[in-house]
């Protein structure tokens, strides 16, 4: 089973590197499913959608108690269950609220890992099937499933019938606002069991929050795009700006003031320099940075000034974070 986990998180990983710029997966969402087409990318005006906040919306119902027993029962039933193809997540999810009263906190932990390890996309799961089961469940996993139901009733991305893929359905700060949601939750609980899912989530929104989906090998234009095809609308600039300055100790509010920079010296052009620091954000938005950013800024507030983490990607950058080639 181990050898099976495993070899599923490796294919997470390929599958979301190479899916993150093309936005070519597929979504089903729990909840609306409308686009955000005629509408303003950058305000969202004239719409009906809801805001999302930078507030943290994880909030938990009422901490729940971690079992207390750290026993492992027997789970090759469970196992058997993730092997079997004829089992959807809905299946997986009616094993747990069935076992998980009786189960230890490694076992808890064992069910909740094999969940977000089923299927293709994680948004396919519908957690508030899971809601009579989050007295049992460690603070984490309940803040992740919180996270995750906002998701579903507000969709980053859904499915679009121009070329069957899916695309941006919120305006610039909401995208923004969603992927912070997601790396506080990495900053807070960096070696969770719901960690590496919420980083693959956290990547993918701001890699389209920051390169407006663009993918100049597929052809597909710029979300957040001016009146020409080559040039990202000048008033997309303000609202990078108001995030970089509300959250100036994070890593993404770093990437996003690292970005600021790159659009006004390039003169909000998308050219080759732009498609390069594009293709650059997997490794600036990866977990290690993360940590990083978190720990500096755990070091600055004991005024321990000293021990400051490096960030950013093994390549060099220039002034503007472009990688060099």
């Amino acid at each position: 089973m181990k050898k099976d986990l495993k070899a599923r998180k490796i294919n997470h990983k390929a599958c979301f590197a190479a899916a993150v710029m093309t936005l070519a997966i597929g979504v089903t969402a729990c909840g609306s499913d409308k686009i955000n087409e005629n509408k303003d990318p950058l305000t969202g005006e004239d719409t009906s959608q809801q805001e999302s906040s930078g507030d943290d919306e994880t909030g938990n119902e009422g901490m729940s108690e971690e079992s207390s027993s750290e026993n492992e029962g027997d789970l090759s039933a469970f196992d058997e269950m993730l092997k079997d193809e004829r089992n959807d997540a809905n299946s997986i999810i009616d094993y747990i609220n069935t076992n998980i009263v009786s189960a230890g906190a490694n076992d808890i932990k064992k069910l909740f890992a094999g969940l977000l390890s089923f299927g293709d996309d994680i948004r396919n799961i519908d957690f508030t099937r899971l809601d009579d089961s989050r007295q049992y469940m460690p603070e984490d996993m309940i803040a992740f499933m919180d996270l995750m139901k906002l998701e579903a009733d507000t969709p980053s991305m859904v499915m679009s019938d121009d070329g069957n893929r899916r695309v941006i359905n919120m305006t610039l700060s909401e995208m923004l606002e969603r992927a912070r949601l997601f790396e506080q939750h990495i900053e807070k609980y960096p070696d969770a069991v719901t960690t590496e899912a919420a980083e693959r989530l956290y990547e993918e929104i701001a890699t389209n929050a920051i390169s407006g989906g663009y993918n100049k090998t597929e052809g597909i234009s710029h979300y957040y795009k001016g009146d020409d095809e080559n040039v990202i609308d000048q008033k997309a600039l303000k609202y990078y700006q108001q995030f970089a300055e509300a959250n100036p100790d994070s890593n993404l509010g770093k990437i996003v003031q690292e970005y600021v920079g790159l659009l006004q010296s390039n003169n909000f052009q998308i050219d080759d320099k732009m498609n390069d620091y594009y293709m650059s954000l997997h490794q600036k938005l990866g977990l290690t940075n993360i940590k990083n950013a978190s720990q500096n800024k755990d070091n600055a507030a004991n005024g321990n000034t000293d021990t400051e983490v490096e960030t950013g990607s093994e390549e060099s950058t220039d002034n503007t974070g472009t990688a060099s080639r």
